[in-house]
């Protein structure tokens, strides 16, 4: 599944960004309880909606969040 997953947007350009910032977590879904995939997608989806509701929004972060929550919801919300 996550090499399907992974074809699909540029991971390397997603770490670089990430690691832009001092506050760097690193998660595996594969290595997740479905509760806690749970948990994350729902939890990237509010900071999505908080993102969004800003007068300016971000739009590079909103496009990463969409695209990640999308790929994460594809492949592990069943």
């Amino acid at each position: 599944m996550i090499e399907k997953m992974a074809k699909k947007f540029n991971w390397k350009k997603i770490i670089e960004e990430v690691t832009e910032t001092k506050e760097t977590v690193f998660l595996d879904p594969t290595k997740m309880s479905s509760d806690e995939r749970h948990e994350l997608i729902e939890g990237l989806y509010v900071d999505y909606m908080y993102f969004l509701a800003q007068k300016k929004p971000p739009l590079k972060i909103l496009k990463n969040y969409k695209m990640i929550i999308s790929e994460l919801v594809k492949n592990f919300a069943h």
